[in-house]
């Protein structure tokens, strides 16, 4: 059974500062009848405590919108079709043909996808706009307490959209007002972007005033946890040795509250019925129960369309698990399976191999497809839409492994003392492995087994300085990776129509 968690529901607001009606006679000459206006002013709908939080609550909406609103560029598929254990997939090679050419570090400015770049900016103005109507309306029912809470969530919120355009463009436009009249902001170096995140984080920090835990009433609000793993996330991206040691404080805060553990099945991570387990420091909520999404606009609330991603092409279903949807996106290769050490529980929870002729055969096939949100057989069955938009699967965005595993990486990085081997160790035990020595290369390679389908594997390479090794042509397969990642490939191009937009004043990334 579904555990009944808060949703993130979209917020619709018909808000009109200068409005007026007319009413059409059949005769006479007074055939125009202007009404009074009787519409609220943004000042006044926000205004109660109430309105508020329904600003806080559309800000969290964007979230779900990266597997697809516009386009699909997932936080788990799109980053993991980049690494050394996917490819791209699909149906033919024009098959999100964009896909390819960032597989193969060819991607241009116009065919580039722009919409999680227009989606992150949608999470950004949105937390704007309630960090503006919070702190600049005159808001009589709504404590000090209940607005401290407020800003801190949409301050995370803020740098978490703000990540997402950080990690893919890094020199970005970095704002904290929302922008008007020519609507053209300021772009900043990666560098500086960095520091205006981190920034943000530690004054959340300073005077946390955030939840340990959400109740189930509130599951998907962002906790202190949520936080930690957000700063980790970037400081270890950025390699800030100088905040490695605040970012295994955090890390050995979260393990020594003992509010986490590991689920002791790793298979059963990925079943609805273990949302937000013990193992969950923060989803993103999806759910199919009256799930809306649908072609004309996909950010409507609802499911997710990544099961339909990854599943194996026209599946006969033979295996009365498994349905029949799936597009063969995000194919595992043979040599991801081949890392997997003998006995590693982890394989077979991580990838679906259904047998042969059981399915049709897509574009750089190997067999192989990501099991942990594949299309399960009544997965989409609330929806009252389009059914391959509206699968019922949380994305686990963070999980009590990472933090075992950031916090054994920053021991032995030298950020300061810790049980790194513990760590590691809990972790392999889990997988029903034995113990091996903590050292940076075992964890990255543990990371690796750990995180396949979930769109963290990419990101190591990159932060770790190992793309020019990995990052390479293959023949795995006839269509395998042709080009080589180079550090200019680190950020990837504006969209030309972004640029345009803006007059020309972005400087486009050296791609």
């Amino acid at each position: 059974m579904k555990l009944e968690t808060m949703k993130i529901k979209n917020i619709f607001l018909g808000l009109s500062v200068v409005a007026s009606g007319a009413a059409i006679t059949s005769c006479g000459t007074d055939w125009l009848e202007v009404l009074p206006n009787q519409d609220e002013t943004v000042e006044v709908y926000y205004s109660t405590d109430a309105a508020i939080q329904e600003a806080v609550v559309a800000a969290y909406d964007p979230m779900h919108w990266f597997d697809y609103a516009n386009n699909y560029t997932g936080l788990n598929v799109y980053p993991e079709m980049m690494t050394d254990q996917c490819y791209p997939g699909g149906g033919d090679v024009n098959d999100m043909s964009m896909w390819k050419e960032m597989f193969n570090f060819t991607i241009n400015p116009t065919n580039v996808l722009d919409c999680n770049y227009s989606n992150a900016y949608s999470g950004v103005k949105r937390c704007n706009d309630a960090l503006h109507y919070m702190n600049d309306f005159d808001v009589p029912d709504m404590t000090e307490a209940n607005r401290r809470y407020y800003e801190a969530q949409c301050l995370a919120l803020r740098v978490f959209f703000y990540n997402q355009l950080w990690h893919w463009w890094g020199n970005i436009v970095y704002y904290t007002e929302n922008l008007s009249g020519n609507y053209l902001g300021t772009q900043y170096s990666a560098d500086e972007v960095y520091e205006f995140m981190i920034s943000d984080l530690e004054s959340i920090l300073a005077n946390n005033p955030l939840k340990w835990k959400s109740e189930t009433k509130d599951l998907g609000r962002i906790t202190t946890p949520f936080v930690y793993m957000l700063y980790t996330e970037i400081v270890m991206y950025q390699n800030d040795q100088s905040r490695f040691g605040k970012a295994l404080e955090y890390m050995k805060e979260i393990i020594n509250s003992s509010e986490y553990s590991l689920h002791p099945d790793y298979a059963a991570i990925w079943d609805v019925a273990n949302e937000w387990c013990s193992e969950s420091i923060y989803e993103i909520n999806y759910s199919d129960v009256n799930g809306a999404r649908n072609w004309g606009w996909g950010g409507t609330a609802g499911g997710t369309v990544v099961p339909a991603m990854i599943g194996a092409r026209g599946y006969d279903m033979r295996d009365g698990i498994h349905d029949g949807s799936g597009w063969g996106f995000c194919t595992v290769r043979q040599s991801a399976v081949d890392a997997f050490e003998s006995g590693d529980v982890r394989l077979a929870a991580s990838v679906w191999t259904p047998e042969e002729g059981s399915y049709t055969i897509g574009y750089q096939d190997t067999g192989h497809f990501l099991a942990k949100y594949s299309p399960i057989i009544g997965g989409n069955a609330g929806n009252i839409a389009d059914a391959l938009l509206n699968y019922n699967n949380n994305l686990r965005l963070y999980r009590y492994s990472e933090v075992l595993l950031n916090a054994a990486e920053l021991v032995v990085r030298g950020a300061g003392s810790g049980d790194a081997q513990g760590w590691l160790d809990q972790v392999r035990t889990r997988a029903g492995l034995g113990s091996k020595t903590a050292n940076l290369e075992n964890i990255l390679n543990e990371r690796k087994n750990e995180f396949l389908g979930e769109g963290k594997r990419y990101w190591d390479i990159i932060r770790s300085g190992l793309g020019t090794k990995i990052l390479v042509p293959d023949d795995e397969i006839a269509d395998g990776r042709k080009g080589t990642y180079t550090d200019n490939k680190k950020y990837i191009p504006f969209p030309q129509n972004e640029i345009d937009q803006a007059y020309g004043t972005i400087v486009q990334n050296p791609y």
